[in-house]
């Protein structure tokens, strides 16, 4: 997508989040529904975009930050992605965060389970790169974590080459998640 592009979506997904009351200033603490957890941006150039019911059990919340253009002059949008999932069961982190890399393989670059950004015991955590289908490589932090019967994967992107540019940034955000 070029610049006007993703410039035109963001402004109509703000638009959108205001009329549905659902927009609410990044400067402060932001809390997740149905989870019983919260976390912070360390900036104001983070965005809501929106929240998608992905099943009966599972909504999946949307954030961007700020545009970033890379050597190509190409524009992309570091995206935080959050998948809540209620009434779990049994389920844990490391099964759950198994089944969807089957669904959606990566290449894994580091895994850890004892690190600053995990929350809490039962979590999971993993760096790892895909091919997008436009063909750009994308890298991300994912989190798989449970609390009080709600699964949790909690995903920070952007493509390879800006991954390095908001790593600080990205572990800013996973270490001030707070479980209520």
């Amino acid at each position: 997508m070029n610049k006007l592009s993703y410039k035109t979506l963001r402004k109509f997904l703000f638009a959108t989040a205001m009329l549905a009351g659902l927009y609410a200033p990044l400067s402060a603490q932001i809390s997740i529904p149905k989870a019983k957890f919260h976390f912070d941006f360390p900036n104001k150039s983070w965005e809501y975009l929106e929240t998608l019911e992905i099943d009966k059990n599972t909504n999946m919340y949307v954030y961007s930050g700020a545009p970033l253009v890379s050597a190509k002059n190409d524009t992309t949008l570091p995206f935080l992605r959050i998948y809540v999932k209620n009434n779990i069961g049994d389920e844990n982190s490391l099964d759950y965060s198994l089944r969807r890399f089957m669904q959606q393989p990566f290449i894994i670059v580091d895994e850890f389970s004892e690190s600053p950004y995990l929350p809490c015991k039962d979590a999971i955590g993993y760096i790892g790169i895909y091919k997008d289908n436009y063909g750009n490589r994308c890298e991300f932090y994912m989190l798989y974590f449970v609390h009080k019967n709600t699964l949790v994967e909690f995903r920070l992107e952007t493509t390879e080459e800006s991954f390095e540019d908001k790593r600080a940034e990205f572990e800013e955000i996973m270490e001030s998640i707070t479980l209520d």
